[in-house]
């Protein structure tokens, strides 16, 4: 009996997670008090070679497949950057840098430059298994890095706009279309 019901509670888990890459996320988590569902998870990779760098699952309130409607919901809002090889910090930052040129207008880059520029220094050497988690509230970004705890920076319109990256001028589609549920 027992037996019975250790396997049907492993089912109903693993029917309720995503999961890619080995990397599992469950399909709801409370952050801030508020509970979030796993809109999507997609796969970041990354030279011609198409390198798989981490697995990430956006949280939101209400899942949706249109990026301005995940914008527009409100905070809070959840990544999980699940790292699946070693990345040296340097191209990390490089890789926030490019990503936040793509996507945010050269007048906001500006305006929130004090803000990026102390969310890009929180980053650093990640190893394979490590994470970054951000939570996107309406007081800035809660970066955890690697476990530590990087505290909040910036803004509402920061986090907006940090968000942003994932959606517009997307470097990878197919991370993105993973984070709206686009694909499997």
């Amino acid at each position: 009996m027992l037996k019975s019901l250790l396997l049907s509670f492993f089912l109903m888990t693993s029917v309720f997670a995503g999961e890619k890459y080995g990397v599992k996320m469950p399909e709801t988590m409370t952050v801030l008090g508020k509970d979030l569902l796993l809109n999507g998870m997609g796969t970041r990779k990354a030279t011609w070679l198409r390198v798989k760098v981490y697995v990430g699952g956006l949280y939101v309130s209400k899942k949706s497949q249109d990026a301005k409607s995940i914008l527009d919901q409100p905070n809070p809002k959840f990544i999980d950057m699940s790292f699946v090889r070693d990345v040296e910090g340097h191209k990390l930052q490089g890789g926030w840098s490019d990503a936040w040129k793509a996507a945010v207008p050269e007048a906001d880059r500006n305006e929130l430059k004090t803000h990026f520029d102390k969310f890009n220094a929180t980053m650093g050497d990640i190893q394979k298994h490590q994470k970054v988690l951000i939570t996107f509230t309406d007081k800035g970004v809660k970066v955890v890095f690697n476990g530590q705890d990087k505290g909040t920076i910036g803004n509402k319109k920061f986090a907006r706009a940090l968000l942003s990256v994932w959606f517009i001028n997307a470097a990878d589609e197919g991370l993105r279309d993973g984070l709206l549920g686009k694909k499997s």
